[in-house]
């Protein structure tokens, strides 16, 4: 089975997918850190997304990328804008306000950073699940000196979700074949869960069985020497840049570190 079918990875052939899987890790953690930690407001976050999204266009996945993005912010938005606008501790400048409910000023913008925040950090992750073959990151993991056991536990989950997924949907056709009606009105959806989760969990764990046994029949466990006839091939500059990301993370962790302790507010 090929590998574009058993995960999330969009095979390509542009300077993103090249860069070492190691590098866009550090990238992914540099992005999270600076989204939260750098100072300046939200401009840094949004000069961040900018980036992001230049870099899906250039990854050609930014249809993908977009795609997870809205369904994934619109529900978390569609609670946040009006809680915060309504009841943020902060608000104080109203900006609309009807039958003496208050929209406020201060509690829209927290919620647009939070929205914005959670943006930048949702692209980059998933520009990195988009363009790094699970196989490449489990591999380099290895190369780097991390045990095996513990770089196949960081790499598998990407092989696992979209796996997870299809079975989702296999369970859910053979129970409408059975009559199960998992269509129309909300509480339709709400009583057809009940039946989806047993058979999902059950076969989650029988997969999980055979990918154990697979693994062992590969040696897996052994203690020996190993060699793989996959090589990602590495550079100095990717690895100085890694460095001087986590660097660059760590100051910034320090800087909000020593904000937070010492600044009165």
């Amino acid at each position: 089975m090929s590998t574009e079918s058993t995960s999330l990875f969009n095979a390509g052939k542009s300077c993103i997918h090249s860069v070492h899987p190691l590098s866009k890790l550090a990238f992914v953690l540099f992005t999270g850190v600076a989204v939260y930690c750098a100072p300046g407001g939200p401009w840094p976050d949004a000069a961040l997304l900018f980036l992001n999204v230049v870099l899906a266009l250039v990854a050609g996945v930014a249809g993908r990328v977009w795609k997870f993005l809205w369904r994934t912010l619109l529900p978390i938005a569609l609670f946040m804008i009006p809680i915060h606008g309504l009841l943020y501790p902060g608000n104080s400048s109203v900006l609309f306000s009807y039958q003496g409910i208050s929209l406020y000023a201060e509690g829209l913008f927290f919620a647009a950073t939070i929205l914005l925040q959670l943006a930048t950090v949702l692209t980059v992750s998933l520009i990195f699940v988009f363009t790094t073959d699970p196989a490449d990151l489990i591999t380099s993991l290895i190369q780097s000196g991390m045990p095996s056991s513990l770089a196949y536990v960081c790499g598998s989950p990407l092989l696992m979700l979209p796996a997870m997924r299809a079975r989702v949907k296999t369970i859910q056709d053979a129970q409408r074949a059975r009559g199960l009606d998992s269509e129309g009105s909300f509480l339709n959806r709400a009583r057809s869960i009940a039946p989806l989760i047993s058979p999902l969990i059950l076969g989650a764990f029988a997969e999980i069985e055979q990918r154990a046994i697979a693994l062992e029949l590969r040696g897996f466990s052994s203690k020996g020497k190993r060699t793989s006839m996959r090589v990602v091939e590495d550079s100095f500059s990717q690895r100085f840049c890694r460095r001087l990301m986590l660097l660059i993370c760590l100051f910034l962790l320090l800087y909000k570190t020593l904000l937070y302790h010492y600044v009165p507010y």
